[in-house]
């Protein structure tokens, strides 16, 4: 007669306790709560006031406005801001700074560059303003508007001291164009910078700015150069009143401010 053989299970409750004591489970509820919360915790990306978007909207009904009543001016603008000859005869046909498409387009500049200055604050700075935002906004508009009138007055200063009234304007003019210019190139930019990628189009739209401000300095030196009444010395001391010292100001106050 065979005796029964009894084998014991391999795996005894022991050893299914040891190898996974109750803190495994603990921990892996602990996981999945820490994971629901941070799901909870995530916040959109583009959360603007609603104002911004009204302003987006406001400058691109302004520029179809544009585009429907004054395509041919229009059109001379984009001309102009490449080419000096298209420049000359828009300066010849009328007051740029007088007409309706002229002053359209510099709301528009105004609107859209001080907008791009206020999307940057978050990505290159971590100063937090007192201000309510948008008064931040009208404040930044409000220096740029400042920064404009202190062009013009010092313009019509160094053309009284040095006699050089209709080139002086027609310096003038070349800003106030490349102005129009660059508030409609960098509408679109500003706008995908508010709501697509924030970074990637504030540094595309710092590479258009730096390409206009350059530009338009060569473009302003030319100028200085073809005309006889101004000597090296006049050209440099209107190119570093006008546009070099200004933006060594505002360079040092965002370095001070700033993370750049």
């Amino acid at each position: 007669m065979r005796m029964p053989i009894f084998q014991s299970d391999s795996i005894t409750a022991d050893t299914v306790v040891r190898e996974n004591p109750p803190e495994a489970y603990q921990s892996l509820i602990d996981a999945g709560m820490n994971t629901h919360e941070i799901q909870i915790d995530s916040r959109p990306v583009h959360d603007h006031p609603f104002w911004v978007s009204g302003i987006l909207i406001f400058s691109f009904i302004l520029l179809a406005w544009g585009r429907l009543f004054f395509r041919r001016r229009l059109e001379m603008i984009f001309r102009a801001a490449f080419a000096k000859n298209y420049a000359n005869q828009l300066i010849r046909e009328g007051n740029l700074f007088n007409e309706r498409i002229g002053l359209v387009l510099f709301v528009v500049y105004l609107a859209v560059i001080s907008l791009f200055v206020y999307l940057s604050i978050p990505i290159v700075s971590e100063v937090e303003f007192l201000l309510p935002e948008g008064m931040l906004y009208l404040s930044i508009l409000g220096f740029f508007l400042g920064f404009w009138l202190m062009k013009v007055i010092l313009s019509k200063i160094l053309s009284l001291l040095f006699n050089t009234g209709e080139n002086s304007r027609e310096l003038l003019a070349n800003m106030y164009l490349f102005n129009l210019f660059a508030g409609i190139v960098l509408l679109p930019l500003v706008a995908c910078m508010a709501f697509a990628q924030a970074n990637i189009f504030f540094y595309i739209s710092l590479l258009v700015i730096a390409f206009i401000y350059t530009y338009r300095l060569l473009r302003e030196a030319t100028i200085g150069f073809t005309v006889i009444n101004f000597s090296v010395f006049h050209l440099f001391l209107y190119l570093c009143t006008l546009e070099i010292l200004p933006l060594i100001v505002l360079a040092k106050i965002l370095i001070r401010n700033m993370i750049l």
